[in-house]
């Protein structure tokens, strides 16, 4: 697949295309070739990750007027985060273009989501250096588009209570929290699981869902609401 290709994905027409290839080299590339190992995607990835960061900042706070600055630096870091980022690699298709040696692909290096979240932010990084703020805003907002508006659309989605209980409990210098699923019921289809979360040996929290990660989730809200109550001591 040709580099044009990858444009057409992207929205954008380089003027310089050796700065969308070099976003696109892993340096395992470049060692196996014996070519100059400043030429692959480290110093774009840099450059990526903060206007990455400025054009979320900039998207979120326009889009929800409403949320308070602890939430949308939690919302941010929930947008590029490893994980967030190899999802969106894949959904844009930028895997095939990934210029790696052969050792680091038959390790699977394709699919491997640290490298893929550097890739796209080294890309983000290259729209910005060879078009500027608003090329890359373009290609930001075309790219996450899906997500913000699911996110509008369930706002529940942006308070995570196992994340919550986990600042709170550091906060308060106690252990992380411990979950465990100890029952579901019901058939298949209709499964309901049951998740207690403990923190040092205590149980705090009891949930249940129709999954393993809501029954969790509603668990650490029960143990936040049991924190608020004041009623577990500090250990000191």
């Amino acid at each position: 697949m040709s580099i044009q290709h990858l444009e057409h994905i992207l929205g954008q027409r380089f003027n310089n295309p050796e700065l969308l290839r070099q976003a696109l080299t892993h340096p395992s590339y470049l060692n196996e070739s014996n070519l100059d190992s400043s030429k692959d995607y480290q110093r774009l990835e840099f450059l990526g990750d903060a206007v990455l960061g400025l054009l979320l900042a900039d998207l979120l706070f326009k889009h929800f007027p409403d949320i308070t600055e602890g939430n949308l630096s939690k919302l941010r870091s929930s947008l590029v985060d490893q994980k967030s980022l190899a999802k969106l690699a894949i959904a844009t298709n930028i895997a095939p273009f990934i210029l790696m040696g052969k050792g680091t692909e038959n390790e699977g290096g394709r699919n491997k989501p640290s490298i893929l979240a550097d890739v796209f932010e080294a890309i983000i990084g290259a729209i910005y250096f060879d078009a500027g703020f608003d090329a890359a805003r373009q290609t930001v907002e075309q790219i996450y588009r899906d997500t913000l508006s699911e996110l509008k659309f369930n706002p529940a989605s942006l308070n995570d209570p196992k994340s919550e209980l986990q600042e709170q409990l550091a906060a308060r210098k106690l252990p992380a929290p411990a979950y465990s699923i100890i029952g579901d019921e019901g058939p298949d289809h209709l499964k309901l699981f049951t998740a207690v979360v403990s923190v040092a040996g205590k149980m705090t929290g009891k949930g249940t869902g129709q999954s393993k990660k809501i029954a969790e989730q509603n668990a650490a809200r029960a143990a936040l609401s049991f924190l608020d109550r004041g009623q577990t001591q500090h250990s000191h």
